[in-house]
């Protein structure tokens, strides 16, 4: 099995999804068949499609049912539409070389009609096993976009707490969801950290949707540390960094 392929999106959602206390917060996923984007289209009726191996939004693509029997697919700020499930999985075919999976596409709450997750930091000192949350931040899709990958939509950094203010979660229900993503990204590490001992450090990415519920998108075992330097507080970038050595 080659790294590639062992460190996969879908690699690591099979891992998380063996846990049940994991698998109620990972979207529906499946490797990209004809069969699988029919029936998740037929089920969920908007879905994103994305590459295995790829990193910092490259290749993921949101497919949707619009009225009578079109499909609109998008990506970056391109939007094309098709007449029919046909046509739209030719296309597909046309442009993807590699394996790619298609996943349910969670409504992600927003700041200012712009989607956003979170991005938070698992790591662990070189020599020990446990694991220790060192940071979290919120990542605010550019205009137009789907992605929240700061660098490819032109986005930005905001605290985890203003992101989720800013979309209308109150106060009484802020420290629930707040615990439940800590929870959920620790989780995320100690279940995955069996098969990658190689890791130290884990950028689990959640997105909390319009209802509150936590939701695991994807684990990077490269994060980027430097997103934490865009914060005002530097406290969390110190910490990550002291980690990291």
């Amino acid at each position: 099995m080659t790294k590639e392929i062992s460190t996969s999106k879908w690699t690591k959602y099979r891992l998380l999804n063996r846990s049940s206390a994991l698998s109620r917060h990972l979207p529906k996923t499946m490797w990209l068949r004809e069969s699988s984007l029919y029936s998740f289209l037929d089920r969920y009726g908007e879905v994103i499609v994305k590459p295995t191996g790829k990193w910092g939004g490259s290749g993921v693509m949101r497919v949707r049912k619009v009225e009578g029997r079109q499909y609109e697919l998008q990506q970056d700020t391109k939007v094309q539409t098709f007449s029919s499930k046909e046509s739209l999985y030719a296309y597909l075919r046309s442009k993807i070389t590699k394996n790619y999976i298609v996943q349910q596409r969670i409504s992600l709450a927003t700041v200012q009609h712009r989607p956003f997750d979170l991005r938070v930091m698992v790591q662990r000192k070189r020599g020990s096993s446990t694991w220790k949350l060192t940071g979290k931040l919120a990542k605010v899709a550019g205009h137009g976009y789907i992605i929240t990958n700061v660098a490819r939509s032109g986005g930005k950094i905001v605290t985890v707490e203003h992101a989720l203010q800013k979309a209308g979660i109150t106060d009484r229900r802020l420290q629930d969801i707040l615990s439940d993503i800590d929870r959920v990204a620790m989780l995320s590490a100690k279940q995955l950290y069996p098969r990658y001992r190689w890791v130290r450090a884990m950028g689990v990415d959640i997105g909390v949707d319009k209802s509150g519920h936590v939701w695991i998108i994807e684990v990077n075992y490269k994060p980027t540390l430097s997103l934490f330097k865009r914060l005002k507080d530097r406290t969390m970038y110190r910490t990550i960094l002291a980690y990291s050595k």
